[in-house]
């Protein structure tokens, strides 16, 4: 009867079948992009297969001069904090899209740098790839982020959701990043990035506690947040076995918040006195805290939340059966 198992029991396939993400972290997301998308380096490569000195010397200056041109651009970007950053909007969002940028600067920085001292050793060194990776991933899901958001009519409601996600992504980014900086084999080309990347520290922090706590009540309080959220996903009928059971037994402790509060106030002035917590709602219904009706709602919603977290036990009988 747990709800979860069937996911658990379902990992095995995906790794059999698609392989452990590992192996897409470390090895495929960006020691192969880093050739496929670099504008300069598949051409260099081709033209040495063909060759061809003049088609060679014409993209790896260019490639030369994309480099500086990183160099000044993430350090300017590093140390304004992106603020010279052009914006596609002037909203409080702004401030994401140029951090954004910034961090691009620095990855497409980076990344020249890496493959510069590391050559074709860079797959090898899977860390390093797993954690450029990483910083791509987050600049990814941050830019969706915003699209999204915008794309939608910029709610008030989303915005809670859309900061606790891009002070996540950009953190996740700098860190990334970081330990890219920190751990590159060539400590002479770590020197050189540190600060030019980070002339001012690394300065971002994780959501807070509050942040966070305020997305998880907006998430659990409000079903229509919840359900735009995920409304490329199939919620079954309510009452159904999974999800359907767990959407129903939700609604309906969230319906009764307020039968729990009036219950919960009367306690704190200790009319109860020290009855157990399982006991308050007959003890509430009887001094007459709640109704009748209220009474009835509470039990049954408990009634749905007791049975959403049971799975399935067996006696030692079973067992002993099972055995033989």
């Amino acid at each position: 009867r747990n709800i979860l198992g069937r996911g658990f029991i379902g990992v095995p396939i995906a790794i059999t079948v698609e392989s452990a993400n590992i192996l897409t972290r470390s090895l495929i997301v960006f020691g192969q992009g880093a050739i496929r998308c670099h504008p300069f380096v598949q051409e260099e490569m081709n033209a040495v297969g063909a060759r061809d000195l003049v088609r060679f010397d014409r993209a790896f200056f260019s490639h030369i001069g994309f480099v500086f041109k990183n160099m000044a651009r993430t350090f300017l970007l590093a140390v304004t904090g992106g603020a010279l950053a052009p914006s596609p909007v002037g909203d409080f969002t702004a401030g994401y899209f140029k951090a954004l940028t910034r961090y691009s600067a620095a990855f497409a920085l980076i990344t020249d740098i890496a493959l510069a001292t590391l050559g074709g050793g860079l797959k090898r060194r899977e860390k390093i790839s797993g954690r450029m990776a990483d910083a791509l991933a987050w600049m990814y899901i941050g830019s969706a982020a915003l699209k999204r958001f915008h794309d939608e009519g910029r709610p008030a409601r989303d915005r809670v959701v859309l900061d606790w996600s891009l002070q996540l992504a950009l953190w996740k980014v700098q860190e990334a990043l970081r330990g890219v900086i920190e751990n590159l084999p060539n400590r002479a080309a770590a020197a050189f990035l540190c600060p030019l990347v980070f002339p001012l520290g690394a300065g971002r922090r994780p959501p807070s506690d509050k942040l966070g706590a305020q997305v998880a009540a907006d998430l659990l309080d409000d079903k229509e947040l919840r359900l735009h959220l995920t409304s490329d996903i199939f919620v079954p009928k309510t009452g159904e076995p999974g999800l359907g059971q767990l959407e129903e037994a939700l609604d309906a402790v969230v319906a009764t918040q307020d039968i729990r509060s009036k219950i919960r106030d009367a306690a704190r002035i200790r009319r109860f006195g020290d009855l157990p917590r399982d006991k308050l709602a007959d003890e509430a219904h009887a001094q007459g805290v709640i109704t009748k009706d209220e009474y009835d709602r509470l039990a049954a919603a408990e009634a749905l939340r007791d049975d959403a977290i049971q799975v399935d036990y067996f006696d030692p009988e079973t067992y002993r059966g099972l055995k033989g």
